[in-house]
C-alpha cells in the first residue's frame, strides 16, 4: 500500500528512534597488562618481602598501663564528677602498683570476707590430733614410769640368792671368815641337803632300811658349788644319830627323808659390792611366820625375820658361779 502523505497523522513520524535520546556510549575496557614472567630470583630476595609483610602483621605493643592514655582532641568534655572519679581510680591504681606484689595480695586476701564454717572441719581435726597426741604422751609417760618403778623395786636377783642360800640358812651356821674355817659337820650337812633337794629324783637305789643311796662324788660336787674350790669335804659318820649314815668302805651315804618346813628360810634384804665380792644382808624367817608356806618357801608379802646375818659371796673363776665365802654378823661389818 502506498502512502502518499495524505493519510499521515500530523505530529507523528514513523521513525521512533528520534523520540528517545541516546544513552552515553559504553566505554571500552582498558586493555589488561600481561603479567611478566616470573624469573628465578635469589633466595634472599624472596625473604625480604615476607619479612616486611610480617612486620606489618605484628600488632602494635600494648600501651603502658602506668601511663595515662591521651584523650583524643575531639573527645566529649567530661563532667567534673566523672573526672574526679577517674582521677581517684588512677591514683589508687598507681599506689597499688607501686607496692610489692605479695603485700598487695595479702591486703587483698584480708579485705575479702571470710566464709563462715569454712574451717570448722579443720579445727575439729586439729583438736582430735591434739587429743590423740596427749593420749600418746600420757601412755609413754606411764610406760616409762612403770619401768622405772619396776627397776627400782625389782627384787628378782635377791630372790635368786634366797634359793641359793636355802640349804645353808637351814643349818643356822655359826659365823666363819673363810670356807676352810667353817665347821666341817655344817659343811657336810649343807652339801648333803643340796644334793638331795636338787637330785633326789635321780636316785633310785635304796638300802634295806629304805634310805636313799647317794655317791660320795655327788656330795663333794655339791660342797664345791656351795663353798668354792678351796673347801674340802670331810665325810664321816655323825657322832649322834641324824638323817644320814656314811659307808667309808663303799664311799657312799645312806640318806633318810627330811623336810625344810621346820627350819629357817632365807629372805635377802639387800646386796652391795665389797672387796671384789658381794655382801648380802639375809634375814632368817622362822617357820611360824605367816608368809611361810607348807613347802618352806616364802609367799607373797614381806616376811618378818627373827634375826639377820651377812653372807659374803664370791665367784669361782673356773665355773663363774657364786659360792659362800664367809658368814658374819651385821655388827662385824
Amino acid at each position: 500500500m502506498k502512502n502518499d502523505g495524505k493519510n499521515e497523522i500530523p505530529g507523528f513520524s514513523a521513525d521512533y528512534r528520534g523520540a528517545y535520546p541516546r544513552g552515553p556510549k559504553a566505554e571500552k575496557p582498558a586493555p589488561q597488562r600481561r603479567k611478566p614472567k616470573k624469573t628465578a630470583r635469589p633466595r634472599q630476595e624472596r625473604k625480604a618481602p615476607r619479612a616486611a609483610a610480617e612486620k606489618k602483621k605484628r600488632p602494635a605493643p600494648p600501651p603502658d598501663r602506668r601511663t595515662r592514655p591521651k584523650e583524643p582532641e575531639n573527645a566529649f568534655p567530661q563532667e567534673p564528677e566523672e573526672a574526679a572519679g577517674e582521677e581517684e581510680l588512677l591514683a589508687r591504681w598507681s599506689a597499688e602498683s607501686a607496692e610489692d606484689g605479695p603485700a598487695a595480695l595479702l591486703r587483698e586476701q584480708k579485705s575479702r570476707p571470710r566464709r563462715r564454717g569454712k574451717y570448722r572441719y579443720g579445727i575439729f581435726a586439729g583438736t582430735l590430733v591434739l587429743l590423740l597426741a596427749l593420749v600418746g604422751v600420757a601412755f609413754i609417760a606411764g610406760q616409762i614410769g612403770t619401768r622405772i618403778h619396776g627397776a627400782l623395786t625389782d627384787d628378782s636377783r635377791l630372790r635368786e640368792y634366797d634359793q641359793f642360800l636355802r640349804v645353808v640358812v637351814a643349818q643356822d651356821p655359826k659365823p666363819f671368815a673363810s670356807p676352810q674355817k667353817a665347821d666341817p659337820e655344817f659343811v657336810l650337812n649343807a652339801s648333803l641337803w643340796k644334793t638331795m633337794t636338787e637330785n633326789a629324783s635321780s636316785y633310785t637305789s635304796y638300802d634295806d632300811a629304805g634310805r636313799t643311796i647317794v655317791p660320795l662324788g655327788d656330795v663333794a660336787q655339791a660342797c664345791r658349788e656351795l663353798f668354792g674350790p678351796d673347801c674340802r669335804l670331810q665325810p664321816k659318820n655323825p657322832a649322834q644319830e641324824t638323817f644320814y649314815e656314811y659307808d667309808a668302805a663303799k664311799s657312799r651315804f645312806y640318806v633318810s627323808l627330811f623336810s625344810l618346813d621346820s627350819v629357817y628360810a632365807p629372805y635377802t634384804q639387800s646386796a652391795r659390792r665389797e672387796d671384789g665380792g658381794t655382801v648380802l644382808r639375809v634375814g632368817y624367817v622362822p617357820p611360824t611366820d605367816e608368809t611361810r608356806t607348807q613347802s618352806g618357801a616364802s609367799s607373797a608379802g614381806t616376811p618378818t625375820p627373827s634375826k639377820v646375818m651377812e653372807y659374803v659371796i664370791k665367784t669361782d673363776p673356773s665355773t663363774q658361779k657364786d659360792y659362800v665365802y664367809a658368814v658374819r654378823s651385821p655388827a662385824a661389818s
